[in-house]
């Protein structure tokens, strides 16, 4: 039963992260498509993590509380709903109000998106602490996997389907991770059998950021992170203009006639 649940968080997380791949190399394509500047692009993507980095705790506490399975569901169907914002918002007329629709969708997905943690949290749950490390590589591996997979169906997905096509199709796939995720997903945690006081958050900040190795590795995964970042912020807009794609893209918005 444990193998089967760590199969069935692995293949969660996965159609998770294709569906947050799908987008996320679109983002500055699309916000300059949009004419917007470079700060509100920016802005674009920080909102996610910054919600995430604001929210995510307050997840983790209430998955606690309430056990691990429902705050896993809640936090797949947000994201789904938060890509049918972001298709919405893509295929506006009007440039602002695209903008600020997408931006309120990655706001909406930063809140709600609790999957990797939770989803790491339930593997711990389930897993000896001999076996925990090779277990949570699982996680790892599914990041890879989504952002080899979810650029390409991106792509895709704009070529046949137009500019809202990646909205779309990363919201059908969270919607399908919903499903089975329902239908297969035992719970991992029982609150009452494991309560505790939780500390303060600076608290449980300084005690990781004192103790030694840990902090080390902490400010590692952080500057791996921000490299990261920065450089999926910037791939998509260099490519386009350092190579002239601009004049040869292969997607035209629903609204405009095709040539010819």
């Amino acid at each position: 039963m444990k193998k089967k649940s760590v199969g069935i968080i692995f293949l969660t997380v996965l159609i998770d992260l294709v569906g947050f791949g799908l987008i996320l190399p679109l983002i500055p394509i699309y916000a300059d498509n949009f004419k917007a500047g470079g700060f509100f692009i920016a802005v674009i993507f920080t909102s996610y993590s910054l919600m995430q980095f604001l929210f995510a705790p307050l997840w983790g506490r209430l998955s606690d509380r309430i056990g691990r399975r429902p705050v896993l569901l809640a936090s797949t169907a947000c994201a789904c709903l938060s890509y049918v914002i972001f298709a919405v918002g893509s295929g506006l007329r009007n440039n602002a109000l695209a903008l600020w629709v997408m931006l309120a969708s990655r706001i909406f997905a930063g809140i709600c998106g609790a999957n990797i943690t939770v989803a790491q949290a339930y593997i711990a749950d389930i897993t000896p602490p001999e076996q925990r490390s090779a277990k949570m590589g699982l996680v790892g591996m599914a990041f890879g996997l989504g952002f080899i997979l979810g650029p390409v169906l991106g792509a895709e997905s704009v070529k046949c389907f137009g500019l809202t096509g990646p909205g779309w199709t990363a919201a059908t796939l969270c919607a399908v991770n919903f499903i089975w995720a329902s239908l297969m997903l035992a719970e991992s945690w029982q609150p009452s059998a494991h309560f505790k006081t939780q500390r303060p958050h600076l608290d449980q900040w300084m005690h990781v950021l004192k103790t030694p190795r840990l902090n080390l590795l902490v400010a590692i995964f952080f500057l791996a992170t921000f490299c990261f970042s920065g450089f999926e912020t910037s791939i998509g807009l260099l490519v386009e203009k350092n190579f002239n794609i601009a004049e040869q893209r292969a997607w035209i918005p629903f609204w405009e006639p095709l040539p010819g």
